[in-house]
């Protein structure tokens, strides 16, 4: 009995002295995480600037591991951003540049940490710059035709209905913004016609409004409107 007493300590002090001892067992790994994504403040959406010298300006992010952050500007004619004219890297919050006049631009912010961790894009915004005087005129602000300004209406269709003027007969497009929060979002761009038919959810007040732009990349934004769905 002796002997089998004695076996039993010695095989629970090699499992002791195992666990104490091993250097084998693998490290903790800690992942370092993308900085935040940061958020646009000037130029506004939809903004039509009367100069072409902008300063740009976002929030800035914190990154939890301490690392530091950069950010990255695109600014592009395109809202798929394949024609971007300016792409900077900067540690700071705000970032100048000379735009050319009468044109619509498109921009969009990422951060970057130290190693190399990059956010999600913010969301895109857009912004014109008044053209020449005397080279273009921008178009009239389009003009509501139905549905009219707060009115009620049935269906899960609807068409919305407007009106704009070019006074140089320039060739007009549309971008529709609509949606159930105001100001509404980008829903539709570059429609080639003052008509557009929308699917909508019952018992919604959405708000809409639409952007002319005349082919010389002159712009004229239109007030928001709104109806109810039944």
């Amino acid at each position: 009995m002796k002997r089998i007493v004695f076996y039993i300590a010695l095989v629970g002090l090699g499992l002791l002295t195992s666990c104490s001892g091993d250097d084998n067992r693998p490290s903790l790994i800690t992942i370092n995480e993308a900085p935040g994504v940061p958020a646009l403040i000037f130029p506004i959406n939809n903004l039509i600037c009367t100069s072409v010298d902008l300063e740009f300006s976002w929030n800035g992010v914190m990154d939890n591991e301490g690392d530091s952050v950069r950010y990255v500007i695109d600014i592009a004619r395109d809202s798929d951003f394949n024609n971007i004219v300016f792409t900077v890297t900067t540690a700071g919050t705000s970032s100048a540049f000379t735009l050319e006049k009468g044109i619509r631009y498109y921009w969009r912010l990422r951060a970057i940490d130290s190693e190399d961790n990059a956010s999600s894009y913010s969301p895109t915004q857009s912004f014109f710059t008044e053209p020449e005087a005397g080279t273009n005129t921008i178009p009239t602000a389009p003009q509501l035709i139905s549905p009219m300004q707060g009115e009620r209406i049935s269906g899960s269709t609807i068409t919305l209905d407007w009106n704009a003027t070019d006074s140089e007969d320039d060739a007009l497009s549309y971008d529709l913004y609509l949606g159930d929060t105001n100001p509404p979002v980008l829903f539709s761009d570059n429609i080639n016609v003052s008509t557009f038919d929308v699917t909508v959810s019952p018992g919604t007040v959405y708000y809409w409004r639409v952007v002319i732009k005349d082919t010389q990349q002159s712009a004229a934004i239109g007030q928001v409107w709104n109806f109810r769905t039944e």
